[in-house]
């Protein structure tokens, strides 16, 4: 016989699961376990929870009917309605403790800095993913969900017993092997599987490459204008973001060397320079190179849209490295979905082992079905496919949108050149306030970014906006182009 719990009686029972209904701990609808099976779980007698779940019934709180069982009544609003019907009360946020955050670490302080500072910058692309020119969202319209869903299936049936074990902290080495082959045939990149690391997100990488290749307190160069989120992660590993202006021919190192003399560590876009679209010279390339050794120092380049180049694949930095500095990030969630939450980095030989501790520690290894689905999709030759056609797809939403633009602003717009990527610059005349119009496109279903918000001053020397057209189809690209120019003439009347 099992045992009771005295302890628990029917009505403090009773006020228990009350309280957790009024609360929004248990949501409307949802069924409550069978009287059996919780009485055993709590060790109490059925008896016990029998009379709470009858209680429950008779002030409405729960429905109960023979067959299907006993659900948490569906109610809406707060505090009782009509005729003493019980509305469950929506959950909210407790205040803020007084003294609260001063018990937390220097870590966490920092964490809450760089999230304030640089996530707030701009809208968040998870609120705003079905509108246009939302920015980091790749084109889910023309993702072949149904062939990525047999591929998941087929996997997901002959997963062996082994690989439900813990994994290598590096990733899942068949992937590693057919991302070493993949990068080595379409970027050029040189490395083996072995140098292949697995990881979220290429912010995460760069939070824990700052961590284990640097001090705290020790000086970072970062494009300026650059990727908020990427100084963020520098900012929470302790580091320093040191921003540096960006030109025609991408950093200019003499001008950050000179600035910042003590710094080892540089964060590049060299391909497709974020948000300008400008590609590094060789020149600067060469310039970069040299800056690292002299300075024993490192080399980050995030190649985060390589694959969609709009002609000739540009070599990557990391092809020109004959001394092992530089750290080559790509990622699988702007190629295929941002929730699949896959990127990669290929570090030098010399650094595997450490990567591989801090990883193992930090964060532990990558979910082993998504990385095994993703091998197959590459190994059945579904990913150098989808590749094609979304290059093909980003060129003619880059052109709709191009077009549209002139059609509706004419000599009053520039479009910033770029040889790849899912966004582009539009630079509009002086006096423009880029925030307000920004702020109005939004209110009328158009998400635009200030270039302004990912300097470092937040203001930017001509006003421009940043659009992404990777996720906005021809036709919408049209319909949120109206938008924007409906925005500027009332931003323009309000001017005046």
């Amino acid at each position: 016989m099992t045992a009771t719990c005295p302890s628990l009686s029917t009505s403090s029972f009773y006020e228990r699961l009350r309280d957790s209904i009024c609360s929004g701990q248990l949501r409307p609808g949802v069924r409550l376990p069978a009287t059996r099976t919780l009485a055993r779980e709590l060790q109490v007698s059925r008896n016990t929870v029998l009379v709470a779940y009858e209680r429950l019934v008779t002030e409405r709180f729960a429905t109960g009917q023979v067959g299907s069982g006993t659900h948490v009544a569906v109610h809406n609003g707060e505090g009782r309605g009509n005729g003493g019907t019980p509305r469950v009360r929506r959950p909210t946020t407790p205040p803020e403790e007084p003294g609260r955050t001063s018990r937390i670490s220097g870590t966490a302080r920092l964490m809450l800095q760089a999230t304030r500072t640089f996530d707030g910058r701009y809208p968040a692309s998870q609120t705003a993913a079905a509108q246009p020119f939302v920015l980091g969202v790749p084109a889910l319209d023309l993702f072949p969900a149904k062939l990525w869903s047999r591929v998941v299936s087929r996997r997901a049936a002959r997963l062996p017993n082994s690989l439900m074990h813990a994994q290598d902290a590096l990733g899942y080495w068949p992937l590693r092997k057919e991302l070493a082959t993949y990068l080595g045939l379409a970027r050029g990149v040189s490395c083996t599987a072995e140098q292949v690391v697995i990881t979220s997100s290429t912010r995460t990488m760069t939070h824990l490459l700052a961590r284990v290749l640097l001090e705290p307190g020790e000086q970072v160069l970062v494009e300026n204008p650059g990727f908020p989120g990427a100084r963020a992660a520098l900012v929470a590993a302790g580091v320093v973001p040191c921003p540096v202006d960006v030109d025609h021919e991408g950093l200019c190192i003499s001008s950050g060397e000179n600035r910042y003399p003590s710094a080892r560590m540089a964060l590049v876009t060299p391909n497709n320079q974020f948000p300008t679209g400008c590609r590094m010279t060789d020149f600067r390339r060469g310039r970069l190179l040299d800056w690292a050794a002299r300075s024993d120092g490192w080399v980050i380049e995030d190649d985060y849209d390589g694959e969609f180049s709009l002609g000739s694949p540009f070599p990557p930095l990391q092809q020109m490295d004959t001394s092992d500095r530089v750290i080559y990030l790509g990622t699988l969630n702007k190629v295929l979905f941002p929730a699949l939450r896959l990127a990669y980095a290929v570090v030098p030989p010399d650094l595997v082992d450490v990567v591989a501790a801090a990883q193992h520690f930090a964060y532990g290894a990558p979910p082993v079905l998504e990385q095994a689905v993703v091998r197959d999709f590459m190994a059945d030759h579904h990913f150098a496919r989808h590749i094609r056609r979304m290059r093909q797809a980003y060129q003619e939403r880059r052109e709709a949108c191009v077009h549209a633009l002139y059609d509706q602003f004419g000599s009053l717009v520039r479009i910033m050149p770029a040889t790849a990527g899912t966004h582009l610059v539009a630079r509009f005349p002086p006096g423009t306030d880029e925030h307000r119009l920004a702020r109005l496109s939004g209110r009328s279903g158009a998400v635009i970014y200030p270039l302004a918000s990912y300097h470092s001053i937040g203001t930017s020397p001509v006003p421009a906006l940043v659009l992404g057209y990777g996720a906005t189809p021809p036709e919408q690209a049209v319909l949120g182009v109206r938008r924007i120019a409906a925005a500027f003439e009332q931003s323009t009347r309000a001017a005046e």
